[in-house]
C-alpha cells in the first residue's frame, strides 16, 4: 500500500516548570522553567503515527507499506508553558506561520490512500481540498475549515471534533462525517462508538492526529469502518496517557 500524508507542519515546544508565586507587578504567575521538549506536530505527527503503525504491522515480515509526506518547512513555534507536577498549561505562545503549498503533487492518483491534516493555516486552500478529493482514490480529511460542499462530498471520510461540528457549520447531513467527542467516543452514520478501554487523561495534545492516522491506516488495509474506528480510539487512549505530542 502507498499512503500520502498532506497538510501543515508546526514546531511544538513544551516548556515544563513551576510557579510558586505571583508577579509583584501584575496578577500573573512567575514561571520557572526546569526543562522541555521540542518536536514536529500537526501533519508530521499524523505521518509519525502512521510510520509507527506500519512498523508494528509489518514487524518481522518482508512486506512494507510506503508512506510519504507533503508539507511545509516549519516557521516559528507553538510554545506551551506547563506545570511539571499537574501538567496544567499556563500559557501558549504562537509564532508559527504557513505559506501556501503552491502546486500539489503530480502523482496523487498513484497512492492507495491520501490523508489530509488541514489546520486551516493557509497551507491548503479551498481549491486544493477540492482537487485532492477529486483525484485521490481513497481520501481522509481532518479539517478546521468551515463546511463546504464543494470539497466535503469528494472525500471518502471527513473527521472533525464535536466543537468544530457546531462552530464551523457542519450541522448538515454528511454520510462520510466522523465526529469525535473526547471521552464520549465518536459518532458515525447514526451510531455512537463509546471508548472501550478509557485511560486517565494526562495530555490530549495530538490525539486528533493519532485518530486520523490510525483510522486511515486501518481502513485502507481492512476496509472495515467499525473495526477501524475502534482501533483509532484505542490508539488515542495510549496517546493521552503521555505528556506532549506523542505517537501511539
Amino acid at each position: 500500500m502507498k499512503f500520502l500524508v498532506m497538510g501543515e507542519t508546526c514546531s511544538d515546544r513544551f516548556c515544563y516548570g513551576s510557579a510558586q508565586r505571583l508577579c509583584p507587578e501584575a496578577p500573573a504567575p512567575v514561571f520557572v522553567p526546569d526543562g522541555g521538549v521540542e518536536n514536529l506536530g500537526m501533519a508530521t505527527n499524523v505521518y509519525a503515527n502512521m510510520v509507527v503503525l506500519e512498523k508494528e504491522t509489518n514487524k518481522g515480515t518482508p512486506f512494507e507499506n510506503k508512506i510519504d509526506l507533503f508539507t511545509n518547512e516549519p516557521e516559528g513555534f507553538k510554545t506551551r508553558y506547563i506545570d511539571s507536577s499537574s501538567n496544567q498549561m499556563f500559557l501558549r505562545v504562537d509564532t508559527d506561520s504557513y505559506p501556501h503549498c503552491g502546486e500539489l503533487p503530480e502523482n496523487i492518483e498513484d497512492y492507495d490512500a491520501v490523508v489530509v491534516s488541514d489546520y486551516n493555516k493557509g497551507f491548503l486552500k479551498q481549491r486544493d481540498l477540492e482537487e485532492i478529493g477529486r483525484r485521490a482514490k481513497l481520501s481522509f480529511l481532518d479539517t478546521k475549515k468551515k463546511y463546504n460542499s464543494d470539497w466535503e462530498r469528494l472525500f471518502t471520510f471527513v473527521k472533525i471534533n464535536e466543537k468544530e461540528y457546531i462552530e464551523n457549520d457542519w450541522r448538515f447531513k454528511c454520510d462520510n462525517l466522523i465526529i469525535t467527542k473526547a471521552e464520549r467516543g465518536c459518532y458515525f452514520k447514526g451510531k455512537d462508538y463509546p471508548i472501550k478501554h478509557p485511560s486517565e487523561v494526562r495530555d490530549v495534545s495530538g490525539a486528533g492526529d493519532t485518530f486520523l492516522a490510525a483510522f486511515a491506516y486501518s481502513l485502507t488495509l481492512t476496509l472495515d469502518t467499525d473495526t477501524s474506528i475502534t482501533f483509532a480510539q484505542d490508539r488515542c487512549q495510549r496517546v493521552i496517557r503521555k505528556k506532549g505530542v506523542a505517537t501511539s
